[in-house]
C-alpha cells in the first residue's frame, strides 16, 4: 500500500511566539513532596510536551523564571516519580505568582498568591470535588434503593437540584470573572441547550435538533483563541466534532474541515496545528476512502499557497501525493487502461461488459499476492454467474513479463474465471494511473466503472462485495 507523505510538528516549537514583556516567574512550594527535581509540562493539541526542569531552591520553592512570558495556556507542574501532575493556568499577562499546596490534597490545600486565575480556578476544582461528593452519595442510594420506586424518584429529583445548582455556579462564575482563562475552560465544558422542535414525525423532530446541535456546537468555545490550543479542552471538542457529530463521509468531513480551518484563519498557530493534524490524520488513515479528505486539504490549502511554512520540497510531495490519489478516489470514474493478453492482443478496461468489475494488481514474486491468490479464486467462482468479472493485471516488466503466464498458472488464475493481462513495458502507464506502488491493490468498479470500493484485502473481498451489491441495490430501489 502506498504511503501518504506527512509532516511534523516540531517545527511549531521552533516557532513560538515571543513576549518581551516582564517575562515569568513562578513559584510553587509542595509539601509531602520529597523528589528535588519539578517538571514544567503544557497541553499541546493532543499531547502534553515537557517545556522545563528546575530544582528545588534553597528557599523551599520550586522556581520557573525566564525574561519572556510564556504562551497563555493550562500548564502542569509534573510530579516524579508517577509523572502525576498539577494544573496551572497561565493567561496572557498573569505569570508572576506563587502556588502552595500539598501534594497528596492538592485542591483541598492550594494557596496562591499573585493569581486571580488560578484562585479562582481552584476554588471552582474545590467546589466541584465537594459536589462530586453528595453526586456520587446519591447515585450510591440509587443503587441500593433500585426496587424502591418512590425512594428512587427522590433521589432522583435531589440529583437534578444538584446539577441545577453546578450549573448556577459555573454561570455565575462565568459572568463575574469573564475574560479570565478559568471562565474560558468552564464555558467550554457546557453544551449549547437545544430549543424544542415540532415537526411530522420523531424522525424528523431529530434531524431538526441534530441540524442545530451541529450549526451550534462551537458556541461556547472560541476555537481561534490561542490559549485554548494549549489546553486540554480544545482537541477533545474538534476531534468528537470531526469524529461523531458529523457523519463518516468524506464530503461531509471535507465541509466540517473547511468549518473549522475557517474558524482559525486569523489564529495562525493553531491554523498550522490543525492542519498539519488533518493533513496527518488522514494521510495515515486505515479508513477505505478517507484519502479524499488528504487530497482536499492538500488541493485547498497546501498546493494553493496556504501552507507558506512548508518547505518546497515537502511541498512538492504532498501536491504529488494528492494529483496521483485525486483520479482514483471512490466516486471517481475510473482510469481506462487497455493492457494485452497472452496472446499479446490488447484488451480494454471500460470494454468489459459487467455489472461489477474487480480489478487485481499483482506480481509473481509478491508474498502477499501468493496468499491472496486461493481467496481471489474462490471470489471469482463465488460471483462467476452473478455479473462480476474479475479483471487481472500482472506488475511483472520488461524480461519479467513472461513470469505473469507462470503465476497465472501456479495460481490457478484460469481464462473461464479471470481476465488475465499484463503490460510489461507500461504502455498502459496502469501504475501511475492507479498509484500502484506495491501490491496487491484491488478496486471495485461498477458498470459505468465508477470507483465503488479499493483498498480491500482479498480475504474479505467477498463480504465487502456482498455489501457492495446489496447497497447499490437498495440506491436502486431508493430513486
Amino acid at each position: 500500500m502506498s504511503r501518504l507523505f506527512v509532516l511534523s510538528l516540531l517545527f511549531l516549537f521552533s516557532a513560538f511566539p515571543t513576549f518581551s514583556q516582564k517575562g515569568y516567574n513562578i513559584r510553587a512550594k509542595l509539601d509531602n513532596y520529597a523528589e528535588k527535581e519539578l517538571i514544567l509540562g503544557f497541553h499541546y493539541g493532543d499531547k502534553q510536551y515537557v517545556k522545563d526542569t528546575v530544582t528545588l531552591g534553597d528557599d523551599g520553592y520550586f522556581t520557573f523564571k525566564a525574561d519572556t512570558l510564556l504562551p497563555c495556556g493550562v500548564y502542569l507542574f509534573v510530579l516524579k516519580p508517577d509523572n502525576s501532575f498539577i494544573q496551572v493556568l497561565l493567561p496572557e499577562s498573569d505569570q508572576d505568582f506563587t502556588l502552595s499546596t500539598d501534594a497528596k490534597d492538592v485542591v483541598a490545600k492550594m494557596k496562591t498568591k499573585g493569581s486571580e486565575d488560578n484562585q479562582i480556578f481552584y476554588e471552582y476544582l474545590d467546589y466541584l470535588g465537594k459536589m462530586r461528593v453528595q453526586a456520587d452519595t446519591i447515585k450510591a442510594q440509587l443503587d441500593r434503593l433500585k426496587s424502591n420506586p418512590a425512594d428512587s424518584l427522590r433521589l432522583m429529583q435531589k440529583s437534578g437540584e444538584l446539577d441545577k445548582q453546578v450549573k448556577k455556579y459555573q454561570k455565575d462564575l462565568i459572568a463575574k470573572h469573564p475574560g479570565t482563562l478559568t471562565a474560558k475552560i468552564i464555558k467550554s465544558s457546557t453544551e449549547p441547550e437545544v430549543p424544542e422542535f415540532t415537526g411530522k414525525d420523531d424522525r424528523d423532530i431529530q434531524m431538526k435538533k441534530y441540524y442545530w446541535y451541529r450549526a451550534h456546537y462551537f458556541d461556547n468555545l472560541d476555537i481561534a483563541d490561542p490559549c485554548m490550543l494549549r489546553s486540554p479542552v480544545l482537541h477533545p471538542k474538534i476531534d468528537q466534532y470531526v469524529n461523531k457529530i458529523v457523519p463518516q463521509h468524506p464530503d461531509s468531513i471535507n465541509i466540517a474541515l473547511d468549518e473549522i480551518i475557517g474558524k482559525l484563519k486569523n489564529a495562525p498557530e493553531t491554523y498550522k496545528f490543525y492542519l498539519i493534524h488533518f493533513l496527518n490524520t488522514y494521510a495515515k488513515s486505515k479508513f477505505v476512502g478517507m484519502d479524499a479528505c488528504y487530497v482536499h486539504l492538500a488541493q485547498k490549502y497546501y498546493c494553493t499557497g496556504g501552507a507558506s511554512w512548508v518547505k518546497k520540497e515537502d511541498l512538492d510531495k504532498i501536491c504529488d501525493n494528492a494529483r496521483r490519489l485525486e483520479p482514483i478516489l471512490i466516486g471517481k470514474i475510473a482510469p481506462n487502461i487497455v493492457v494485452k493478453n497472452n496472446k499479446d492482443q490488447p484488451i480494454s478496461l471500460w470494454e468489459v461488459d459487467a455489472d461489477y468489475t474487480v480489478l487485481f494488481f499483482w506480481a509473481p514474486d509478491c508474498s502477499h499476492c501468493k496468499k491472496s491468490a486461493p481467496f481471489m479464486v474462490d471470489f471469482a467462482k463465488h460471483f462467476k454467474d452473478r455479473g462480476v468479472k474479475v479483471f487481472n493485471v500482472c506488475t511483472a516488466v520488461t524480461d519479467k513479463g513472461p513470469d505473469c503466464w507462470k503465476g497465472v498458472e501456479e495460481k490457478e488464475f484460469s481464462d473461464d474465471l479471470f481476465i488475465n493481462t499484463y503490460d510489461p513495458y507500461l504502455q498502459s502507464r496502469y501504475k501511475t494511473l492507479y498509484d500502484v506502488q506495491s501490491t496487491p491493490q484491488i478496486f471495485i468498479l461498477d458498470r459505468k466503472h465508477e470507483i465503488l470500493m479499493k483498498k480491500v484485502g482479498a480475504e474479505e473481498l467477498i463480504k465487502v462485495m456482498e455489501d457492495v451489491m446489496r447497497f447499490q441495490e437498495e440506491k436502486k430501489k431508493g430513486k
